[in-house]
């Protein structure tokens, strides 16, 4: 396999072909989270460096009879645009792979072509991937389980020797199961998204099914392991290179943005609000913006790298390319 073709290719393809960008896009807007959770003393905290108008109605809102159902609709809110999310993601995977493979055959790309594509292999790519990522989940819950189980075992507890057991048991399963297991489910993650790109290729380029897909994967990983491994080196490095010299400076001016709309709320807190939705708003599409563009070079070099595992050929106009 020609490493080197192969990225120039890609590149070239990311850069001439800017539509497939959308379908990255897609794919990086499902993938961006932004931490909007806090814990209760970390609410607490917030609340407490708010002007004093604002802090009775929250903490009165907080501990009144809504504020669970308000908890557990947002639960599932979030939970609903999650998913949904997810599945956008996929469609946009399944439309990079259908139009990189359109510009090697007929050098051109297709919005409508990947959007039918997308929804056509949709759900045998989420599965697919779903079935793949399934070991590294079973890893964490079953070190999380001794530590869960200790918890519900001794909340409610109205004695404090009971109450103290609790908490060390439960921190001391939490180290010695939940933390190893986390660890371990971080190192099958690696070969894990190797397989995962593999057979949404599979799912898409072969119009296999989700357990043909995960088995060509499987398989192509053992016949090439260390082919795939240096594509996933490479484009790791070039990943982290780029979130260096843009992240850097775009995570210096969000932190003064931030700083800004923060230090508002003590002269405007409904302007300093606005600004922080704004903040969130505008972060969340620049970041997926720059995670569409280094998503469509990677997926695309990982679709070349599968047609040339594959046997799948080059046209005549990558011969020219190479020349």
């Amino acid at each position: 396999m020609e490493l080197g073709y192969i990225l120039r290719r890609a590149w070239r393809i990311t850069w001439e072909h800017k539509l497939l960008w959308i379908f990255g896009i897609l794919v990086s807007t499902g993938m961006v989270s932004t931490r909007l959770g806090l814990s209760s003393g970390q609410w607490e905290a917030a609340v407490q460096e708010l002007p004093p108008g604002l802090q009775q109605p929250i903490v009165d809102f907080m501990n009144g009879p809504y504020a669970a159902a308000v908890a557990a609709a947002l639960a599932v809110l979030g939970f609903i645009v999650g998913f949904g999310l997810s599945l956008l993601s996929v469609l946009g995977r399944v439309g990079l792979v259908h139009q990189v493979r359109a510009v090697e055959e007929y050098g051109v790309a297709v919005l409508k072509g990947g959007w039918l594509a997308g929804k056509q292999r949709l759900w045998q790519a989420f599965f697919a991937r779903l079935l793949l990522a399934l070991p590294a989940g079973l890893v964490v819950f079953i070190g999380a389980l001794p530590a869960v189980v200790a918890w519900l075992l001794t909340v409610g507890q109205e004695q404090l020797e009971a109450q103290v057991f609790g908490v060390l048991t439960t921190g001391a399963l939490g180290l010695i199961c939940l933390a190893p297991a986390t660890f371990l489910s971080l190192l099958l993650s690696l070969p894990i998204g190797v397989l995962q790109r593999l057979a949404v290729r599979a799912c898409v380029l072969e119009k296999l099914g989700v357990r043909a897909s995960v088995a060509r994967a499987w398989g192509m990983l053992r016949e090439s392991p260390g082919w795939l491994a240096l594509v996933w080196l490479i484009l790791a490095a070039i990943s982290a290179g780029a979130m260096i010299l843009v992240g850097l400076p775009l995570v210096a001016v969000w932190w003064l943005l931030f700083s800004t709309a923060w230090l508002a709320m003590f002269f405007s807190p409904l302007f300093s609000v606005i600004l922080m939705l704004l903040l969130g708003l505008a972060t969340w599409v620049v970041a997926s913006a720059i995670g569409g563009l280094l998503e469509t070079f990677s997926s695309t070099t990982w679709t070349l790298a599968y047609r040339e595992l594959t046997g799948m050929g080059r046209t005549g106009e990558e011969v020219a390319l190479s020349v």
